[in-house]
């Protein structure tokens, strides 16, 4: 049965009648607190981020918030060492951040670190086996010979022989 795949559209024009996805989040009265929580934890984030040395932001990120004390997911035990001795330095930009927005964020009153490596661990393409160098020809004959009959010596000879006349071809100017 053949199967259709489904072109997706490359345009980024709005299909008439419908909503971004925020504005149905914020409507529906199920998922508008987790709508506020995921608004929060990403501006909470964006100031996490700026408030960091280069590059250790790849190696952490806040993972929620309980009351008013901020969780951060490390990679591991190294970056989470370094970001507690960034603590006070932390709390003072988010406390700086708050103040200026107090209607969008809560305060923040503590920062906990923990250790989750699974939570950084990126989706790593299968390993595929290097690729093995064919038998040589001669290689495929000589073992062909060496077996009675039987659909293996049929197969092993006919992969010989199709190889031989691929080789002879190749030699063969234009």
């Amino acid at each position: 049965m053949p199967t259709m795949a489904l072109k997706t559209p490359t345009h980024s024009k709005p299909i008439p009648g419908s909503k971004p996805i925020r504005a149905l989040l914020r409507e529906n009265e199920t998922l508008l607190p987790f709508h506020e929580q995921l608004r929060q934890i990403s501006g909470l984030q964006k100031t996490f981020v700026d408030a960091l040395p280069p590059g250790l932001s790849e190696s952490c990120r806040i993972a929620t918030v309980e009351g008013s004390t901020i969780i951060v997911a490390t990679a591991n035990g190294a970056v989470a060492a370094k970001l507690k001795q960034m603590l006070p330095r932390l709390l003072g930009s988010f406390r700086e951040t708050i103040g200026e927005n107090k209607k969008q964020y809560q305060e923040v009153t503590g920062i906990s670190v923990i250790v989750q490596p699974e939570f950084f661990v990126a989706e790593m393409p299968p390993k595929l086996a290097p690729p093995r160098a064919p038998i040589p020809t001669a290689k495929l004959a000589e073992l062909a010979e060496s077996l009675g009959d039987s659909p293996l010596k049929t197969t092993l000879e006919a992969l010989a022989n199709k190889r031989q006349r691929a080789l002879t071809n190749k030699k063969k100017p234009g």
